[in-house]
């Protein structure tokens, strides 16, 4: 299973279910929520319509993610979720 990441989500125009769905998969860990601070050699990779793709190194290992910043800060937690999976 991927790792993803989802920080700051902000709660704009979404359903209690979209909420309730995030919340579930983060504590049963099918989501992980890794904070921003935990990465490092962070390089922009590439950009479109919804937003920014970086790659990073997790902590201080070699272990590289892609973290993906969103244009729309009013951007729905559905349209997030659709996005990420």
């Amino acid at each position: 299973m991927s790792n993803l990441t989802v920080t700051h989500v902000k709660h704009v125009k979404n359903s209690n279910d979209d909420i309730d769905w995030l919340e579930q998969s983060i504590a049963n860990e099918h989501i992980i929520d890794y904070k921003y601070s935990d990465f490092n050699n962070i390089q922009h990779i590439g950009s479109g319509s919804f937003g920014s793709v970086f790659r990073a190194n997790w902590k201080d290992t070699d272990t590289i993610f892609a973290l993906k910043s969103f244009n729309n800060p009013k951007s729905t937690l559905k349209e997030i979720i659709k996005e990420v999976i």
